[in-house]
Parts: C-alpha cells; structure tokens; sequence
C-alpha cells in the first residue's frame, strides 16, 4: 500500500509538471482542433462525429500527426487551482497560494460571456466538439465546465476571502438558471440541459446533481434561500431516477447511456449529494448517498482498487475512474478504500515526472497523456486524499 510521503511526492510532481506545461495540453474530444480533421470533416455533422471518436478511441495518440493544437481547456486551471489549495491547507511552504490564484484569475479572464447573450459567467471547451446530441464551437458554455470553473472559484473564496470569486460563482449561477433549457420541472423536480438551446430528448443526470450541489453552496454564502429551493428540486429529480440498487445511468433515456452505470460519472453524483449535506446540512439525501456509495465500491471496482469501466464492463481501465474512486472515498472518509485505489492507480498509471498514463486495456495500454483528464483530475484526488491522510496522522492514526 503506498504511503503519504510517496502521495506527497508525486503530487507535488504532478502540480510542478502542469505549472511547466502553463496548464496548456490535449483533451479527450479536441479532434476538432485539428485544421487536418476539419477539413476532412467538410463541415458534415456525422462526419465531425466520427472523427471525434476515431482520434478519442485511438489505440496511439495521433493528435500529433493530424496536427491538434494544445489548448488550455478551462478544466484544467481549476482542477489545478483546487489541488493547489488544498495543499496550501496543509500549511506546505511550497507556492501553492500563488500558483492557486493564477489559476483562479485565468478563469476570471477566460469566460464564455462575452461570446454571447449569457445572463452570466460560464465556461465552455477550448475546442470545438461534436456529441451526438449538439455541436459545441470553441467556447460555447455548457453545464458542467461552469461548474467545475465555479467550483474552483468558490473553494478559492473560502481560502482566500476575495470578493470577486464568489461575485462570479453568483454569476455563474445565472447561466445556470436563465441560459439552460429546463427540460422538466414540478412543483417538486427539476432537469436542466447540459448546453444552451439542446433540442434532445434526453438529459444528462450528473450535470443537474452538481449543478444543484454549486447552487446550493453560493445559496449558502448569499443568504438566497432560492437556490437553495432549486436545489432541492434538482438534487430531486435525480434521486427519483437511481435505480432500486442504487445506480445511475448517465442519461434519462438508459438507452442514449451506452453503458449500463459508468464509474467517473457515478462519483460526481456522489460527490454532489455528499456536498451538498455538508454545505447545507440537509440530510434529506442521505439514503440515496449511501446506497450510492455502497454500489460504486462493489460493483464499481475490483476487490484490488482498479476501477471497472462500467458495472458491466471491466475493461478499459480509465486514469479518470482511479481518480474519481480516491476523490469519492476520501470525501466519504474511506481512508482504506481510497488507499486501495490510489495504490493501484499510481502502480498502473503514474509514468514519473509528474505524468500519467490514459487508459490501460486488455490488449492495447494507451501510455499518453491528456493533461486535464489525466494529470488534472489524478490531481485533485490525491490532494484531496492527502489532506485525509495529515488528519488522521495529527490524530495519531495510522
């Protein structure tokens, strides 16, 4: 089982690695940041589509021959702003603080807002990228990139006090509430889309999840008992689809899902109810939370912490589930369980130097790195598991 200073030393290689790159590398869908592809493409939606997918699903990372340009998707600054302040919490003498805010205040910079009529602040791909369900051009918002930029603002406030991080956060939320189709609501529920404008007949469940999570955390620091309703009616409407054994799929059409339950998707859920409780402690959600986490770690992961691609499928194994798997536990508390996951991760996906490996398959181990889904969220894990450890060891645990 690895151990706190080997976490310590490899995380602080990983943030020393991102700081170098100035946060700038290749995504998970940035074929289309390809002059090559685009043109191959000759502005046809299928055919944006399969170029997305034939470079994503590549055994080889070939954005280098097809000429991807790097770019600095707005993930990565604020996974790395929040590993970063995370560490500063522990007291380190290292420059998290200023590696932090210049994190933060990119995100300040690089907003969507003025790329269109937003009711306020949000953030989209540095990339274009098509979905099945939408075509997003390079910075179109959506749904869960604010969150994670909102996110990272908000935990820079608590640490910093600054002002004009939660007066975005509270922008943020705007976006949330006037620029997002509402899908659905009651008097008691509520589903909002993942873009602007998306005409599908379906909606993506983590992204209301954490968007009820982000609402209800700046709703908190406002004083506005309205977000926190809103909230509730999200968090509610997602509770109403996990199903009698405590899953999700990723959409609400299971067959637009592709997978039966999804490992990194199911964390972020997680993830969110579990915030949620702490920011507001409204224990409401509590029985969908821990029929959740009981699942994730059975059916989740095998018994050496790897992470399952889904719960019907083992294979690929994905740096983004061992990350999401130590974030989720450690949050929970589960100092063994995220241990197990971080032992296996780091023995099966760190390269050294601050890097890690993508994914690694039965046949075929894809050994480069994409710097958000990759280093980025590996990032956040760790120090989020690492701030667990030094709690325990100040305690005088083991």
């Amino acid at each position: 089982m690895i151990d706190i200073r080997e976490i310590e030393t490899i995380l602080c290689a990983t943030l020393d690695r991102a700081l170098s790159l100035g946060y700038s590398g290749y995504s998970k869908f940035d074929a289309l940041h390809s002059p090559v592809v685009r043109v191959l493409s000759f502005n046809f939606w299928p055919l944006r589509l399969l170029w997305t997918q034939l470079i994503m699903r590549a055994p080889i990372n070939l954005r280098p021959i097809f000429c991807v340009r790097k770019g600095v998707n707005p993930e990565c600054p604020a996974l790395f702003a929040r590993a970063n302040l995370d560490m500063l919490s522990m007291s380190s003498t290292r420059p998290f603080k200023e590696r932090a805010a210049s994190c933060l205040d990119w995100l300040m910079e690089n907003t969507s807002t003025e790329k269109g009529d937003y009711h306020g602040s949000c953030w989209g791909y540095h990339h274009p990228w098509q979905s099945t369900g939408f075509y997003q051009p390079p910075g179109y918002p959506n749904c869960y990139i604010t969150i994670i930029a909102g996110g990272a603002l908000l935990h820079g406030f608590r640490s910093f006090h600054t002002e004009d991080y939660l007066m975005t956060a509270r922008s943020a939320v705007d976006f949330i509430l006037y620029d997002l189709d509402v899908l659905y609501e009651t008097a008691e529920e509520k589903c909002i889309s993942y873009v602007p404008k998306m005409k599908t007949d379906f909606a993506v469940i983590n992204i209301n999840a954490q968007a009820a999570t982000f609402m209800a955390q700046v709703g908190i620091l406002t004083g506005e008992t309205f977000l926190l309703d809103q909230a509730r009616k999200l968090l509610s409407f997602v509770s109403r689809l996990q199903t009698s054994y405590g899953a999700w799929y990723y959409t609400t059409n299971p067959r637009q899902s592709l997978v039966a339950h999804d490992n990194y998707h199911t964390g972020m859920i997680l993830d969110a109810y579990l915030d949620y409780e702490n920011a507001t402690g409204d224990q409401r959600f509590r029985d969908n939370y821990e029929r959740g986490l009981k699942f994730y770690g059975k059916e989740l992961f095998l018994p050496n912490g790897a992470p399952k691609w889904a719960s019907d499928k083992i294979m690929p194994h994905d740096v983004h589930g061992s990350a999401q798997g130590i974030l989720t536990f450690a949050k929970a508390g589960d100092q063994e369980m995220a241990l197990r996951i971080a032992s296996w991760g780091l023995q099966n996906f760190y390269k050294g130097d601050g890097e890690f490996a993508y994914q690694k398959g039965r046949f075929i181990n894809k050994r480069f790195t994409l710097l958000h889904w990759c280093n980025g969220w590996m990032a956040r894990g760790l120090a989020v598991l690492l701030s667990l450890l030094r709690k325990t060891e100040s305690k005088g645990g083991h």
